[in-house]
């Protein structure tokens, strides 16, 4: 849910934000014209902050210009210099937990406090980033009866286009309340060409480490506008208690 830098709001990240309501309510399409990006380095004032959940709200002043970004919590101090490179600006964005509708904010991953950006791999809240096996090590879960191991999925992924499937597996990554939706990305220890996990979005509530078993439809090639195309992705799922 790495590169921050190519995120579809945080959005299509992130990579973001907020805890989702565990109603029922109803997934909301994101027009295209609400989300657009922006980049090239910002030097920002922080003027108010407000933390919430996972995530850092700041209010920012930019030459003379006053607006809001939604960053990962990151402790951050009023009146200090900051600096960014890449975001994604979403329009009349409404943040549950604030209670409060945006008419216009930036999301990205981290602010920083020099002008030379760091080096290192980003990821979008929203992106499918699988890892390399000899970067993390899952042991193998066993899948419920009817249950379908990553491996079986994704060395035939056609065939479960459109198709609901059962799967397990342990939470690698959580990023709550994105387009009114939580995407999380699950590992069961097996995979195919090194992509050991897969991206699933739903309105229930999960933490990182938590074994846990999903119900939901398999989409291909699931394209969100700007560039962002998942290969695979399980959409509105359920969890399985």
């Amino acid at each position: 849910m790495k590169n921050i830098t190519k995120l579809l709001v945080l959005f299509i990240s992130v990579f973001t934000l907020l805890s989702c309501n565990n109603s029922k309510e109803k997934y909301s399409k994101v027009k295209k014209s609400k989300v657009q990006k922006v980049s090239n380095t910002h030097k920002i004032v922080l003027d108010d902050f407000i933390d919430a959940n996972d995530y850092t709200y700041i209010k920012v002043t930019e030459k003379g210009k006053t607006y809001w970004m939604a960053i990962t919590k990151m402790p951050v101090k009023k009146g200090e210099t900051y600096y960014y490179d890449d975001g994604m600006v979403m329009k009349n964005f409404k943040s549950k937990s604030l209670n409060k509708t945006f008419e216009s904010i930036i999301f990205l991953d981290k602010i920083r406090t020099t002008m030379e950006p760091q080096i290192k791999n980003v990821e979008s809240p929203h992106a499918n980033s699988p890892k390399k096996k000899d970067k993390i090590k899952i042991a193998k879960i066993e899948q419920p009866v009817g249950g379908t191991s990553l491996e079986q999925l994704l060395s035939n992924k056609e065939s479960f286009a459109g198709k609901t499937i059962l799967i397990k597996g342990k939470v690698l990554k959580v990023n709550n309340a994105i387009m009114d939706r939580n995407w999380v990305h699950i590992a069961d220890g097996t995979g195919f060409k090194d992509i050991i996990d897969l991206g699933i979005t739903t309105l229930d509530t999960v933490k990182v480490g938590d074994v846990v078993t999903f119900k939901g439809k398999i989409a291909l090639n699931k394209d969100f506008g700007y560039g962002y195309i998942y290969p695979i992705l399980m959409e509105k799922a359920t969890l399985i208690k």
